[in-house]
């Protein structure tokens, strides 16, 4: 059995735990998705085995009947360990890879022969139609990697990328934070009680009328603790505010095509609040994090 480097263990550990969470926005919000899983309850577990570290986790989807009879009543949500039977028999989808290697050449192969990992979980799974619904809804994650950049003729799309982008890197933060990681670790640990808050503005169509609401995601600082969330936090004033008119904006920066203090230059982010000079230092962390969880090929 194989022994995979700790920072592969951990980066494993921040698909599951962030990127995995993201799919939650095609899920609730893209047409698509939200009829193709109407009727679907099923647990889609993920298993890497390691010498040391085995990682385990598992996906649950429910209908909203299913739903409504469980104590939080969400349709989606991400576990830890395999299922063990916990929202009754349903259908399970097991996704089980050699190693934590063979795991990450799928969720971020720079090739073609990294993603041979997956093959026997395809023939195992073959003619299930659960397996062929989760599968294109994993590959929505693909809209998060930077060659992906969708232009103003295409909103839903942006707006999926920037929501799941956001959502992710905030919850992948507070997780490697968690996991001790230890860069996460030295910034965070002396910093009193913060919010750093992403705001997206609304997108119109060319006649002026919104297709699809402003959003926001933060990440909450203090003393060493972290706790990622969804929305506008509004207890108290943020101590930096990224503030982008509208999600293209925000794709500009996400692709790399301005860099963060050029993309303040050009309009594409604003940045509001006590803490503005904390902007950049947030940001490197999070371009730090955000480079764990996609292929080499994009890195400069």
């Amino acid at each position: 059995m194989s022994k995979a480097s700790l920072e592969d263990v951990l980066v494993a550990k921040l698909f599951l735990k962030a990127a995995f969470p993201a799919m939650r926005v095609p899920l609730e919000e893209n047409p698509k998705y939200v009829k193709k899983f109407k009727d679907l309850n099923m647990v889609v577990e993920f298993k890497a085995e390691d010498e040391e570290n085995p990682l385990a986790a598992h996906l649950v989807f429910l209908t909203e009947e299913k739903a409504n009879e469980v104590a939080d009543g969400k349709r989606y949500k991400v576990h830890d360990g395999v299922y063990e039977g916990a929202f009754g028999d349903l259908k399970v989808i097991k996704l089980h890879f050699k190693s934590i290697k063979a795991l990450l050449g799928v969720l971020k192969g720079n090739t073609p022969l990294d993603m041979l990992g997956i093959v026997p979980s395809v023939f195992k799974n073959l003619f299930k139609k659960e397996f062929w619904a989760f599968l294109f809804l994993m590959l929505e994650l693909m809209k998060m990697m930077p060659d992906f950049v969708p232009g103003v003729d295409k909103p839903l799309d942006q707006y999926m990328k920037v929501k799941m982008s956001l959502y992710m890197i905030t919850t992948a933060m507070s997780q490697a934070n968690k996991l001790g990681y230890e860069p996460m670790n030295k910034w965070t640990q002396k910093q009193t009680d913060r919010i750093y808050q992403f705001r997206v503005g609304p997108t119109f169509d060319a006649d002026g009328k919104e297709i699809f609401p402003k959003f926001g995601a933060y990440l909450r600082v203090k003393g060493g603790k972290t706790k990622a969330g969804r929305g506008l936090y509004e207890r108290k004033s943020p101590f930096v505010l990224l503030d982008f008119p509208n999600p293209d904006a925000c794709i500009a920066v996400l692709s790399g095509k301005y860099a963060f203090v050029e993309a303040v230059v050009q309009g594409c982010v604003q940045i509001i609040g006590a803490g503005d000079s904390y902007a950049v230092s947030f940001n490197d962390r999070m371009m730090d994090i955000q480079n764990m969880l996609i292929p080499s090929k994009f890195l400069k």
